[in-house]
């Protein structure tokens, strides 16, 4: 709820015992202080209630009259205190403005320490033990707080307004629903430690999804990939394709390299191949140079300017919009993350370390930090081998060409050739080796000798199988597999130095190399380019959210310290015992005015004050979301500091007026607050005892035993009303009922039930906004004869030839304002 929807009715109490000369000289401005002192700004002030004594009220005739005549006060109620000016006269003296009625009514209380009298009772009269004075005005201040009440005030002035000279003399019995002091200011430290500190249990959180998840990283942008953004037409694209096509020819050539014809041919088809690596080097250093100038010139690091969008155009580059994250879409997103969170109860600190995550993740790093990957992933190195190829070697690995040599040595010894035979399959091998290795002198030592023991041992081999005696018609095919088999072993030697050679020269590396750039390119693409703005902006908005979380936190921190100290010095004196933290000074011993504090602090208690803190939070930010999300630089401007202490005043303010039962102005209207029996511990049946016909006796009248013979104690001549928190109506209901024995259903049932029965006996029930009071306040006129109006005596004065009683001043009653 917001500070619009506050209860702004207000009872204003005046002392005219101190405050006359205020209401005499600026009555307005006093009225306009009165507001302040309470916390509030707009306020209506049309209640004011006056505290007086009776000897002084035809003296204060012309403040009366002043208040009367005021355009902002439509309802006077005046509470005199103390003894009668001329006991042996027994007549209460009331000036004008306050006897015609019109709004305006009187309550007389003779004696503070009342006395255990009802209507139509003539004895006994119980006297109560109290050791202040009768005109001792502290003894009504829990009526006064009470008469403070706007639902009690209305209907304390109704009742009286049909009654003779609009004045009783009040009867109270009230149940306080107030947790003891030291309670509640240990409730509320502990609350605020609950919403101001880190919480002790590790917390788990789901990821918020959404465009908040694209923006941090987590995920990739749905129904969008890199082709939207770089289509084949781009430089980009193009460049990647052209090094492919460079690389495939060069792969192209390397396979016909190894084969026979590359064996067997000149070596221009060597020549071609170097030069297409070559080509195929400068593709890659091409398509590499593309994109480290891209990232070079759009870094993106704080947002993309015109300059760097134009660059990208240029370039074919197009960055389609990401569903949800405009900045008002984003700044919605974490004040719905942050709202979540409330309602979760979340600590403030876990909220800001989560904003501050969120900013880290989405901090844009710019594409110009991807360059020292660009020259990992295709370093210097790979682009000056390719262009820059080495020789070919012979590669070392001679198994599979040694078994070739084996088997041709043994098919040309075990044939008619013989030696011979041997000799020429030794110069096939030699061959190939020199053809493999570039040269004679290049022939590694492991090829040769592991070509020439395979030679020797099927030589060795195939002079044994000769020896045997062969069919003669097996001579020409030996000679043929002797050839292919030494052709073989000369085209294994050579397709193992080309394979070595084109992983020396970098070819193998260059696909390798491709597909990593294009990994580079589309994270630069994706996670720079495209979100750049749209990161740039929540991570500027999730640190301002952060700054003004934070500032209330601290805010409420320094409250924390504040009531700690205040709460240290009221357990220090109820340790030592002072009269300040006895029952019977502070009223809680329930002796004084048949005034009796109920309730106590539980978890109930805690953890509602937690949820009124973290709603006052919420109140706190709630004119600020849109200021920090549309300029987040302003949040450092911002008056969170005095918005939070003043919000605090409210809730203070609230927590002393209308205690713990009735949900704050600022508390989220989904928010269901507990009963008050489960909040404070309440017994709703201790409410219905109070209220019941068999009970109304136990109100304590609010004069001296002498002073009865002023009322009008026909048991038909009180009037008397209820008055229960708005916010124990229902729970009121089924306490009454239950007493009753009445069945209850359901709630309206309930209510309809005993209003049927029980209830019909009840005084009248006012529902009361503020939930620290309950009980009976019951209105017993006084006698028409003891009461004399100020001007009817003025009148009779003057007729008489006797001056009359004056106001303050010198003046008659009524003359002044």
């Amino acid at each position: 709820m917001s500070a619009a929807g506050e209860d702004r009715r207000f009872v204003v109490c005046i002392d005219l015992r101190h405050e006359l000369d205020d209401v005499m000289n600026d009555l307005d401005q006093h009225l306009r202080e009165a507001i302040r002192g309470d916390g509030l700004r707009p306020a209506d002030v049309s209640r004011v209630l006056v505290i007086d004594t009776p000897e002084a009220l035809l003296r204060h005739q012309a403040a009366y009259t002043r208040l009367r005549a005021s355009s902002v006060v439509s309802t006077l109620l005046c509470l005199a205190v103390g003894q009668l000016p001329a006991p042996e006269d027994q007549v209460l003296g009331l000036p004008a403005a306050l006897s015609k009625g019109d709004g305006a009514a009187t309550l007389w209380i003779g004696d503070v320490r009342g006395i255990g009298w009802g209507p139509g009772q003539a004895r006994p009269i119980t006297l109560t033990n109290t050791d202040m004075a009768a005109d001792d005005i502290t003894g009504v201040e829990p009526l006064v707080e009470l008469l403070r009440v706007p639902e009690v005030f209305d209907q304390t002035v109704t009742a009286l307004s049909p009654l003779p000279n609009c004045v009783a003399s009040p009867a109270l019995r009230v149940l306080v629903h107030e947790v003891p002091e030291d309670d509640l200011l240990r409730a509320q430290l502990q609350a605020l430690d609950a919403c101001t500190l880190p919480s002790d249990e590790r917390r788990v959180h789901s990821p918020p999804g959404g465009a908040l998840d694209v923006l941090a990283g987590r995920a990739e942008p749905e129904d969008l990939s890199v082709e939207d953004c770089v289509p084949e037409s781009s430089l980009l694209r193009q460049a990647h394709w052209r090094t492919l096509e460079r690389l495939g020819e060069a792969e192209s050539g390397v396979d016909r390299l190894t084969g026979w014809r590359g064996m067997l041919l000149p070596d221009r088809s060597a020549a071609e191949v170097v030069a297409a690596v070559r080509e195929t080097g400068h593709a890659l250093a091409d398509y590499r140079e593309t994109v480290e100038q891209a990232f070079q010139w759009v870094d993106g690091r704080a947002g993309l300017d015109a300059d760097g969008r134009d660059h990208l155009a240029q370039m074919g580059v197009r960055l389609p919009h990401v569903p949800g994250t405009r900045p008002e879409e984003v700044g919605e997103a974490l004040r719905r993350q942050i709202a979540a969170r409330f309602e979760r109860r979340t600590p403030l600190p876990e909220i800001v370390a989560w904003l501050r995550d969120f900013a880290g993740r989405a901090t844009p790093t710019g594409s110009a930090a991807q360059l020292d990957r660009l020259h990992r992933v295709c370093p210097d190195d790979l682009l000056e081998t390719l262009q820059d190829p080495p020789p070919p070697a012979a590669d070392t690995d001679v198994v599979r060409p040694s078994l070739w040599a084996a088997a041709a040595a043994l098919f040309a010894a075990a044939g008619p050739a013989g030696l011979w035979g041997t000799a020429v399959a030794a110069l096939l091998l030699a061959a190939g080796a020199v053809r493999a290795a570039g040269s004679p002198g290049r022939v590694p030592p492991v090829m040769a000798g592991g070509l020439f023991g395979a030679w020797l041992a099927g030589a060795a081999a195939g002079t044994v199988l000769g020896a045997s005696g062969l069919p003669v018609w097996t001579a020409a095919p030996l000679g043929v597999l002797a050839v292919l088999a030494a052709g073989f072993a000369a085209r294994s030697l050579w397709s193992a130095a080309v394979l070595r050679w084109r992983k020396e020269s970098g070819l193998g590396a260059v696909a390798e190399a491709v597909d990593a750039l294009g990994e580079v390119l589309d994270q630069g693409v994706l996670g720079h380019w495209l979100l750049a703005d749209a990161r740039a902006v929540a991570c500027d908005q999730a640190k301002a959210l952060a700054h003004l979380v934070q500032t209330v936190g601290e805010t409420l921190r320094g409250f924390a310290e504040h009531l700690g100290n205040r709460a240290q010095q009221t357990w220090s004196s109820s340790r030592a015992g002072s009269p300040a933290s006895s029952g019977e000074a502070d009223g809680r011993d329930g002796g004084t005015f048949a005034v009796e504090y109920v309730g106590q602090a539980g978890q109930a208690l805690r953890t509602t004050l937690v949820g009124d803190i973290t709603d006052l939070v919420a109140e706190v930010l709630s004119p600020y979301w849109h200021v920090v999300l549309r300029d987040p630089s302003s949040a450092v401007t911002l008056p969170v500091q005095a918005r939070t202490d003043q919000q605090m005043l409210v809730y203070q303010r609230h927590l002393g007026q209308a205690g713990t039962t009735p949900a704050p102005p600022f508390a989220a209207a989904a928010t269901v607050r507990p009963d008050p029996a489960t909040l404070m511990g309440v017994d709703l049946r201790r409410i219905v005892d109070v209220l019941r016909p068999d009970s109304r006796g136990q109100a304590l009248q609010l004069c001296s035993p002498g002073q009865l013979r002023l009322l009008d104690r026909a048991p038909t001549a009180a009037r008397s009303f209820g008055f229960v928190p708005q916010a124990m109506q229902g729970a009121f209901w089924e306490a009454l009922g239950g007493s009753a024995g009445v069945s209850q259903p359901r709630a309206d049932g309930v209510e309809e039930s005993v209003a049927a029965s029980t209830a019909a006996h009840l005084p009248e029930i006012v529902w009361t906004a503020s939930g620290r009071f309950a009980g009976l306040l019951r209105l017993v006129p006084l006698s028409p004869a003891a009461v004399r109006s100020g001007w009817l005596q003025e009148e009779a004065d003057d007729a008489a030839g006797r001056p009359g009683p004056r106001s303050a001043g010198g003046q008659a009653p009524g003359a002044a304002g």
